[in-house]
């Protein structure tokens, strides 16, 4: 749409996309952040009250345990069993005193010991054992069999020793006689669950939360007042969203909350199943959401100011320049300082009155480029012609000197042409080890008329060798320094080229018998026919010939000698060099 081509419009669509854009973000997240509030104080609150209930009912469980454990151990009552079972009963008192003085005594539904062979019985407990059944040994032990291992609580289970209909979990420990081992009798303790769990039944549930209860594998549903056996209890596989040390809260599948307070050392679970808190008319979430309401307010406030503002500042100024630059189209390059303000529009307002008032100025400044660029060309054309009339005149000199039997002079020209050739040939970056040495040749062939009979040239090179590909003149200034700073300041001496082939490498070694030099201590000296060719030089090309595939080391004895050894390993990188070159 065309409406939205102006500045004005897209400020102000900009401005309503902002805008709306930040309210979406921030309501999201204070919706979020208040839910999460929620959510933690409500868990923290249900999981504080349920813990001092759970806490009381695993306090129970350990105090009746603990009561066993020291009724099982008691010397007294071992006595009895190995001795005088006829008298057990007159050790009823001390154990009725054991426990009744125990914290959990009003839990007890009821505590029996009894012989090994089940044959003697004491018993105690709560107002339950009115309606209990005569203490046989078939009753005792169909009771006992609830139980599967010893020292451990049972499921919850309908009491065999009772009249009425009424539920217990029961605890079965040995008497052990530690003199011989044997097993004298056994403690066994039930424990009334509707007296266990009597503050869980009343405890305040949210509204529509379910309570279950997880006891030695088993499950059950709390439902007024009652225990009722359910399959499985809301599954906890989850992440949980809150945890501590004893209480963990999930978010099922139905968007319900789970939250789970395990006791492991009575393998004790208690699960609440409970709805999402509601933020409205939440006391907990009201400031926040109050805040959230005036930040929001305030957000608006300012997104409404800022568009005004910006419409102001950028429109305005926007529409002068443009009418500016539509003018200067149409060939109007006079000065407007109505554009030249103080802020960054005038900058761009000064910029454009100079343009317009140096156009003709550029223009002319085009033409003088064109001309320089010619003159540039023609220059670079007249340089190529040099090469060629140097060779020309080489030749001509040559010639001259055979035919007046000047051999010397003749073959110094014939070297010195070849080395211009070779020099001038500056497209070319790499060649082989063969066309190096043939530019080595004719330098060498000049070096040995300079110096006459001091120096000797001995080379050695493999067949397969030849074929080495390397950076141009890598060697030449190697050759150079054995010459100027080997064997010159000793008067005499040789230089020797020897390339072997070996398995996976080459070797190329460039040696002198000169005077040597310290490797450390050398500075290196850049004096010779390729000034800006030093040893540094050298080894960068080699390296970005062959990267890593490249050694280049040189080594040194005063007096003796001094030896540049370069090794080229056989890769993939020598043929690519190879296959370039041949192109």
């Amino acid at each position: 749409m065309k409406v939205f081509h102006s500045v004005r419009a897209r400020i102000i669509l900009i401005s309503t996309i902002l805008l709306l854009f930040f309210l979406i973000v921030y309501t999201t997240t204070v919706w979020t952040v208040a839910n999460s509030y929620a959510l933690l104080n409500t868990s923290q609150n249900i999981s504080f009250s349920l813990s001092l209930v759970t806490n009381e009912i695993a306090g129970n469980l350990d105090d009746v345990r603990a009561l066993a454990t020291r009724v099982s151990i008691d010397n007294e009552l071992k006595y009895y069993l190995d001795y005088s079972k006829d008298n057990l009963n007159s050790y009823y008192d001390s154990f009725e005193n054991m426990i009744q003085s125990n914290p959990a005594y009003n839990v007890i539904d009821r505590f029996i010991v009894a012989d090994s062979s089940c044959s003697h019985f004491l018993q105690t407990g709560g107002t339950t054992l009115s309606y209990g059944q005569p203490l046989r040994k078939d009753y005792f032990l169909q009771e006992i069999s609830h139980i599967e291992q010893d020292s451990n609580y049972s499921g919850i289970f309908f009491s065999d020793l009772a009249y009425r209909n009424y539920q217990v979990i029961g605890c079965k420990m040995p008497i052990i006689d530690f003199n011989n081992g044997l097993t004298i009798g056994f403690v066994y303790a039930s424990i009334n669950i509707d007296a266990l769990l009597k503050n869980l039944y009343s405890y305040q549930k949210l509204n529509d939360a379910d309570l279950y209860i997880s006891f030695s594998g088993s499950n059950y549903k709390v439902e007024d007042g009652r225990l009722l056996s359910t399959s499985s209890v809301p599954s906890l596989t989850l992440k949980p969203i809150l945890a501590n040390e004893t209480s963990k809260v999930y978010k099922s599948n139905t968007g319900r909350y789970i939250l789970s307070i395990d006791n492991e050392s009575d393998n004790f679970m208690v699960t609440l199943v409970f709805d999402s808190p509601s933020l409205i008319g939440n006391s907990s979430t009201a400031p926040l959401i109050f805040l959230a309401i005036l930040i929001g307010v305030a957000i608006l406030l300012i997104v409404v100011v800022l568009s005004t503002y910006l419409n102001k500042v950028l429109y305005g100024p926007v529409k002068k320049l443009s009418k500016r630059i539509e003018r200067i189209q149409k060939s109007d390059f006079s000065l407007d300082d109505t554009i030249n303000t103080d802020d960054e529009f005038g900058i761009i307002g000064r910029g454009i009155n100079k343009l317009s008032s140096e156009v003709t100025t550029l223009m002319d400044r085009r033409v003088e480029d064109e001309r320089k660029k010619l003159e540039l060309e023609y220059r670079m054309l007249s340089s190529q012609i040099d090469p060629h009339f140097l060779y020309n005149t080489f030749n001509a000199i040559k010639w001259m000197a055979k035919i007046q039997k000047a051999d010397g002079i003749s073959e110094m020209i014939t070297s010195l042409s070849r080395i211009m050739k070779n020099i001038s040939k500056r497209d070319e970056n790499i060649v082989t080890l063969a066309e190096e040495l043939s530019f080595i040749d004719d330098y060498l062939v000049i070096m040995k008329y300079r110096y006459g009979n001091t120096i000797s040239y001995y080379r050695s090179v493999d067949e397969g060798c030849e074929r080495i590909m390397l950076p141009r003149f890598c060697l030449q200034p190697l050759i150079e320094n054995a010459i100027f700073h080997g064997i010159e300041p000793k008067g005499t001496g040789a230089v020797a080229i020897i390339a072997r082939e070996y398995d996976e490498h080459y070797t190329i070694m460039i040696a002198d018998n000169g005077v040597g030099f310290d490797p450390e201590n050398a500075e290196e000296k850049k004096d010779g026919m390729f000034k800006n060719i030093g040893l540094e030089n050298i080894r960068q090309r080699l390296r970005h010939a062959y990267a890593d595939d490249v050694s280049f080391t040189i080594s040194s004895r005063i007096g003796i000698e001094t030896r540049c050894m370069i090794r080229i390993r056989k890769r993939e990188r020598m043929d690519e060099l190879q296959s370039h070159n041949s192109r």
